[in-house]
């Protein structure tokens, strides 16, 4: 008989089974109870499992039964495909080849789904057994050829030496026979490297059925009585039955007493393990034995056997008959109504700490609500505050790059005048004295502009150089403005122009002094220049929001295309002479101080004649 399912019981684990093996199973079962990691304690019961098959196949089945409601409860795929295995095992034996079938290859799909390579090899491996029970052989070669294709991947190569074993078992005829001693080369040099006895004891069997098949009688029998010996030892019992049958069907034309000796020994061996389908082999073996003897005696105690044997079988059968997934539901079911029987009394703790739980994260979850909120608008806030500065910054780039070019532009022409002027007086000889007083005059005034830009650049650069703090301080704008017209007096009174300061003096001005004065000289002295002799400037205030202060001239006012772009430093501007130079450069400084203290800066041309220069400050109140 060539029915070889006792390999596959490697399928899960792929361990070997030695002489520690009831060692290991006592050890195993004390430590279980001691085992608090869940995954651990699904491994353990299915390596439990896979050791009891072999002493107890309902214990087996309990262990592997009770393995797979958890590993399917904690979504532990590997566990649960491992503990199918296992239940697989035990309806092969039961002699339910059917259930078997299905559950090797429920295991080998999940093995599949979890890329565990050398698990599929034995899976497939298994599936090719179980066929070649049902004697569906060209199904089992096609299993057993693609275990073997997809294990030339393996690094791990223990499994190959399981399949090549049981492949030269069961279909030697496959396998060129200058192959097969390559073949069981290989396998026994995998046990040796491995250390597994278990393999080292097929490999014997094999070579004594090859030993059988090349008419070397003695030398095979004798193998296969010292691998049965060996199996024996090492309480590799389902190993050793096949051995068994070998030498009981050697004998059987020969020496019926010893293959009746084999075939009763066989029995015991099936019995003490529960092994049904071996019982049933067995047994019939012997059965047809007495039968042809005429024992009588012997004929009813086997027919007694069998028939019970088959009565158990047609019992198993209906009790496990259902499908294998309702089975485990049901079997799930039960489990969880015990433990909520269990786990009544602290179901309300459980209950109320999962409330105090919920309502911290609740309270939790609110506040990070509300902090992400404050830290969003934080972060606009921030993000307008630096948009806005870099936008300043732009400005003041692109206000330092106009006022280069002004400098440039507007210190080289007085300066190239001044130096042509310096040439020509080198002639003096040739001018009258009215003329030289002329060009000293024009000299005079060229220097006076020059000094003039100087003078309100170099007081800007001030500013902005010290690291300016604005901070505002209430002052009296009256006396503010008496005081920026005196420098002026005596230009005002050769020219005959009145100063007239309108501001009442209850006014109080929120700002910084040296900045306002900046801007009132400024205004002060541009009215100057752009007034007609014997002219009037007046300087007025008004109150609410904002203190505003004016300047107002009686010249001849602003030109339309000039007035919107006097305080802009960008725009390209077009002086008509050299006043309006001058002018230029101080106003857009004037604009500047005025948006340091917050305010604002404007100019407009008056209904009647000159033009209205203006500024206004917040009135802090």
């Amino acid at each position: 008989m060539k029915k070889k399912v006792s390999f596959l019981v490697l399928l899960s684990l792929a361990v070997s089974v030695c002489f520690g093996q009831f060692r290991e199973v006592n050890k195993l079962k004390k430590d279980l109870p001691l085992i608090h990691d869940s995954l651990q304690y699904v491994n353990t019961l299915n390596r439990l499992g896979m050791l009891m098959y072999e002493q107890n196949i309902d214990s087996a089945f309990s262990y592997a039964k009770k393995a797979r409601t958890i590993a399917e409860r904690l979504g532990y795929k590997a566990g649960k495909a491992d503990a199918l295995n296992v239940i697989g095992i035990v309806y092969d034996l039961k002699g339910n080849l059917q259930l078997s079938l299905r559950y090797y290859n429920e295991a080998y799909n999940l093995y599949k789904e979890l890329k565990d390579t050398s698990n599929v090899v034995q899976g497939l491996m298994n599936i090719g057994l179980v066929f070649n029970e049902t004697h569906e052989n060209k199904k089992a070669i096609d299993f057993f050829k693609r275990a073997i294709n997809t294990g030339k991947t393996l690094q791990r190569d223990s499994i190959m030496s399981l399949l090549l074993c049981n492949y030269l078992l069961l279909y030697p005829e496959q396998i060129p026979k200058d192959s097969v001693e390559i073949y069981l080369d290989k396998a026994r040099q995998i046990g040796i490297k491995f250390k597994d006895n278990r393999m080292l004891v097929e490999a014997d069997q094999i070579q004594g059925l090859l030993y059988l098949q090349n008419n070397e009688r003695e030398r095979g029998i004798a193998l296969l009585q010292q691998a049965v010996n060996n199996g024996l030892a090492m309480e590799l019992s389902y190993l050793s039955l096949d051995i068994v049958i070998n030498l009981g069907d050697l004998y059987m034309s020969n020496d019926t007493a010893k293959a009746v000796k084999y075939y009763k020994r066989g029995l015991s061996i099936a019995e003490k393990s529960g092994y049904h389908y071996y019982e049933k082999f067995f047994g019939k073996k012997l059965y047809d034995i007495y039968i042809a003897r005429n024992n009588l005696d012997e004929v009813q105690r086997y027919s007694e056997k069998l028939l019970k044997l088959y009565e158990d079988e047609e019992k198993f059968a209906n009790t496990s008959g259902v499908d294998y997934i309702d089975y485990a539901l049901k079997d799930q079911e039960l489990e969880a109504i015990t433990i909520r029987s269990q786990n009544r009394q602290i179901l309300a703790i459980v209950l109320g700490i999962l409330f105090v739980i919920t309502a911290i994260t609740v309270i939790f979850t609110y506040r990070l609500y509300n902090l992400k909120k404050k830290h969003g608008l934080t972060l606009e806030e921030l993000n307008r505050t630096v948009q806005l500065r870099n936008d300043k910054l732009e400005v003041d780039h692109e206000f330092n790059n106009r006022l280069v070019s002004i400098l440039a532009h507007d210190f080289r022409q007085p300066i190239g005048a001044l130096k042509t002027l310096a040439t020509v007086l080198k002639d003096a000889d040739s001018f009258t004295r009215e003329e030289l007083m002329e060009l000293v005059d024009t000299m005079e005034h060229s220097s006076n502009i020059s000094l003039e830009i100087f003078e309100n650049i170099l007081q800007w650069i001030k500013q902005q150089l010290s690291g300016f703090d604005y901070k505002a301080v209430p002052l009296p704008l009256k006396e503010l403005i008496d005081e920026a017209i005196q420098p002026f007096s005596l230009l005002g009174k050769d020219r005959g122009l009145k100063f007239v300061n309108t501001v009442d003096p209850a006014i109080i001005i929120y700002a910084d002094k040296e900045l306002v004065q900046f801007i009132h000289r400024n205004f002060i002295h541009n009215a100057i220049k752009f007034s007609p002799d014997n002219s009037t400037i007046t300087v007025s205030a008004s109150t609410g929001n904002d203190v505003t202060v004016c300047v107002q001239d009686e010249g001849k006012g602003i030109s339309p295309d000039k007035l919107q772009l006097l305080f802009n430093f960008k725009a390209n501007m077009q002086y008509s002479n050299e006043k309006e130079k001058g002018a230029g450069v101080a106003l857009m400084i004037c604009k500047d101080f005025t948006e340091k203290m917050n305010g604002r800066i404007w100019v407009e041309n008056n209904q009647v004649k000159g033009a209205i220069f203006c500024y206004s400050l917040p009135n802090i109140r």
